[in-house]
């Protein structure tokens, strides 16, 4: 005899009764009724009839007319950025180093970058010019000008294109009295490297004392303009801005 329970679920699912509808041996799961219909056979409860059309547990049939879309080929990535050279890499870092000169907070921030620029515009790129300055400079700290102008002669004959050679023999000229000759290879390296705020403050200080004091103010606002938080190249521009060009109105 079911229990009163079992009779409640037959009633709520509409069951036929698992001994009347049920043939013995029958395999649990989804069945079609004779009739057209359809049921799912659960052992111990019975036949639960599904609505019209339904296949509980089942996956709908595929639609027969159903065409996939047809993708296209995939977007092929974008090749990678072909490596920089030496020479990109040495712009590219240069121009970093400008940046920083140019935006630095304090003076100390741009004394560091400076640095960093003076170093990289001392290395020639030729080990056999690198050598010959080095000699040179050692000469010129020895005392022996003559000879530190004879090798720096002979690099900016091997190498003209270097703004460093004509720098560096501007600063033994002006230390021998030809401030004529320091003067031009000064605005020899300003024009080979317009960022060169070195040459120009230089220039700027031998204009002064040869006298040319809108040169040397012309100089030292171009090497301002690059390297802003130089303090004493801010303190002659103002003394000589209102030397030339008084309080304005």
């Amino acid at each position: 005899m079911k229990s009163i329970a079992s009779l409640a679920l037959v009633a709520l699912l509409g069951l036929a009764p698992a001994g009347a509808a049920a043939q013995e041996g029958e395999a649990p799961g989804l069945q079609d009724d004779p009739d057209g219909g359809h049921f799912l056979f659960i052992p111990g409860i019975g036949r639960i009839p599904l609505p019209p059309g339904g296949r509980s547990l089942q996956p709908d049939d595929p639609d027969e007319h159903f065409v996939p879309p047809r993708l296209g080929p995939k977007a092929a990535k974008p090749p990678p950025d072909p490596p920089l050279g030496p020479e990109e890499r040495e712009a590219r870092d240069m121009a970093r180093l400008f940046e920083r000169l140019a935006g630095a907070e304090d003076e100390r921030e741009a004394q560091g970058a400076a640095s960093a620029i003076l170093r990289r515009w001392s290395q020639s790129g030729s080990d056999t010019i690198d050598l010959l300055a080095e000699r040179a400079r050692a000469a010129e700290t020895a005392g022996a000008p003559t000879l530190a102008k004879a090798l720096l002669d002979y690099i900016v004959a091997l190498s003209p294109q270097w703004p460093e050679g004509f720098v560096r023999r501007a600063r033994v000229e002006a230390s021998e009295g030809d401030v004529a000759g320091a003067l031009a290879d000064l605005e020899t390296a300003a024009r080979m490297e317009p960022k060169r705020f070195d040459a120009l403050e230089a220039l700027g200080t031998l204009a002064e004392k040869a006298g040319d004091k809108k040169r040397a103010l012309d100089a030292w606002r171009k090497a301002l303009d690059i390297y802003p938080r130089d303090g004493a190249l801010a303190g002659n521009v103002e003394r000589l801005r209102l030397e030339l060009e008084g309080q304005p109105i």
